[in-house]
């Protein structure tokens, strides 16, 4: 069954659906406008908070941005020369790397980076890193590539380049990987010349929209055709690939059935609903209660209707594997992160519970986000952490109708904002959410 990838217009925002047959496996939503995720300001310092070296800056007036000053090495100031300290009022190179969420702000940062499917290049922290997802054999076979290219020889001391997963796809051929390194450094070279000649708030690099670097970042194979309904989008997704030839991107397809809406053919709403629900049933009859908290996110596994049997270790067994695979997925479709603790049906037999683990441990791995099966606590709960990269799928629809209107996210320009004890900016909001 060919996975699709689906990018509609919906009630207010850009919505990003990978689906496997008419199940959701993966989905993002974004404002129609915009997000400001990777792009690059000239802000303004507003404020230092010297107890736990970190700033408030604006990249618009009145949005205030969070800024550790922990490991800035050497920022590029607009105003004046940078002599070991950064102060109120400075202008100041920023990009932004982390979204709001809940009561915080977005969170900037002064080491300045571009995405591509198959790299990142930094202005900060000189060599060459790789994707832990990569095998030894690839970052050796890549590695030499690399160096036979010259690339290493001329850039890996003045920019920082992260090979990414998706590298594993070039084969013998790294053309594509080497065209990105060249261009990337050859782009920041030029935002860091413009910026002096550029007044405060101006933005000096727009990332691509959502949609776009969701068809850029999956994994080679994941699916085989790009749907849309929006001609807008259709006409950026074809720019995109004419743009990125070396990317063998899916065909993508304009629907243009006005007597039955995308969303509506792949029921959309039923599919995003369930997807923030607190329940999900299993085949075996046994079901999945998520319950996420301020601090992580519990997930329950239960019996439910298949309770009784002759081998109940066996069927134990049964449904814990299958919570498993579906524990894993619903962690990439919700897009769940932090600290996550995981309560299996309890097997006495100790080879049971290797398998459960190995076989869960194996699914996590294939994950695109970084996610680590930790330990198991005294108490046989299973700890899981799994990378924040942006909203959990909740928060990205919280301004939209799919959740009650009334408890919607408020704009961040005008909020006050305060420190949590963590050291991170908090928006404080006009009115409790959810």
């Amino acid at each position: 069954m060919e996975n699709k990838y689906l990018i509609i217009k919906y009630r207010g925002k850009i919505l990003s659906l990978l689906f496997h047959g008419n199940r959701l496996i993966r989905a993002r939503a974004e404002k129609e406008n915009g997000n400001i995720l990777g792009n690059i300001y000239v802000a303004k310092v507003k404020s230092i908070l010297k107890n736990i070296h970190a700033a408030f800056v604006e990249i618009e007036p009145g949005y205030p941005c969070f800024l550790s000053l922990e490991r800035v090495r050497k920022p590029l100031l607009m105003n004046r020369a940078y002599d070991g300290r950064v102060l109120a009022e400075d202008e100041i190179l920023v990009q932004v790397y982390k979204e709001a969420a809940k009561t915080k702000s977005p969170a900037v940062t002064c080491s300045l980076s571009l995405d591509g499917r198959y790299c990142a290049v930094s202005m900060d922290r000189p060599g060459v890193a790789y994707s832990s997802k990569l095998s030894e054999k690839a970052r050796r076979r890549i590695g030499e590539a690399l160096e036979k290219e010259g690339i290493l020889e001329e850039y890996e001391k003045k920019n920082g380049i992260v090979i990414r997963t998706n590298a594993k796809s070039l084969g013998e051929d790294i053309s594509p990987l080497v065209d990105e390194i060249r261009q990337f450094s050859a782009e920041l070279q030029e935002i860091m010349d413009m910026a002096c000649h550029r007044t405060c708030y101006s933005v000096l690099h727009e990332a691509e929209p959502a949609y776009l670097t969701g068809i850029r970042d999956e994994y080679e194979g994941q699916y085989g055709e790009i749907v849309t309904d929006d001609p807008g989008i259709y006409e950026k997704i074809m720019a995109y690939r004419e743009a990125n030839p070396s990317f063998h991107m899916p065909e993508a397809r304009l629907y243009q059935d006005k007597r039955l809406p995308l969303h509506k053919l792949y029921s959309v709403e039923t599919r995003l609903q369930e997807a923030l629900g607190k329940k999900v049933w299993l085949k075996s009859g046994g079901y999945l209660v998520i319950e996420p908290t301020e601090a992580l996110t519990v997930i329950d596994v239960n019996t439910g209707k298949l309770a009784t049997g002759k081998d109940m270790e066996q069927t134990w067994l049964r449904i814990n594997m299958e919570a498993a695979e579906e524990i894993a997925l619903q962690l990439a479709l919700r897009n769940i992160s932090g600290i996550i603790i995981v309560d299996f049906i309890n097997m006495k037999p100790e080879e049971h519970n290797k398998k459960l683990m190995s076989h869960f441990g194996n699914l996590l791995k294939q994950d695109a986000v970084r996610t680590e099966l930790m330990d198991i606590t005294a108490l046989g709960l299973v700890e899981i952490t799994r990378m924040k990269t942006s909203k959990p799928l909740r928060e990205q629809l919280m301004e939209s109708v799919f959740l009650d209107e009334s408890k919607t996210v408020p704009q961040t320009k005008g909020e006050k904002h305060e420190v949590d004890k963590n050291g991170e900016g908090k928006r404080r909001p006009l009115s409790e959410k959810l």
